[in-house]
């Protein structure tokens, strides 16, 4: 007879990487996250005085194709970003480049009274970038 009882440590992984909602239309799985993320504003067509602007970001979730994080200023969409992921669970951090494809506020502001913002962000392929080893990262924990 098969046990239900799960180890603790399976649920609560299993919790924290993998989210399953059937309304979700997204390309590829997400990894729920709370990792430090570096975003420098390298192009913005809408905001120009932001080019060079880097925002302290924190993660929401992660996947092959995308970030989406949290910060405390608008990004406009279509604002290309170099972004610097800061996996806990691993030395180093990723390099990566991308294009904001959504913004909109949190509903939620912080000490100094700025409104913070969820910002999704298309991963782009490049060669200066650590693309191949993200790839390979979320390779790894959608196996676990």
């Amino acid at each position: 007879m098969a046990s239900n009882i799960i180890p603790f440590s399976n649920g609560r992984n299993a919790m924290r990487h993998k989210t399953s909602n059937p309304q979700d239309q997204r390309l590829h799985p997400r990894i729920e996250s709370d990792d430090r993320v570096f975003a420098q504003v390298i192009l913005s067509g809408e905001k120009p005085d932001m080019v060079g602007t880097t925002l302290s970001c924190t993660a929401v979730n992660l996947s092959v194709g995308g970030v989406q994080f949290r910060t405390n200023a608008p990004v406009p969409v279509g604002t290309l970003l170099d972004i610097w992921v800061d996996i806990s669970t691993r030395p180093g951090k990723f390099f990566l480049a991308g294009e904001v494809r959504w913004s909109r506020p949190t509903g939620e502001w912080d000490d100094n009274g700025n409104e913070r913002w969820f910002v999704g962000v298309q991963l782009k392929s490049g060669a200066a970038t650590d693309i191949i080893d993200w790839r390979d990262y979320h390779a790894a924990a959608e196996a676990r």
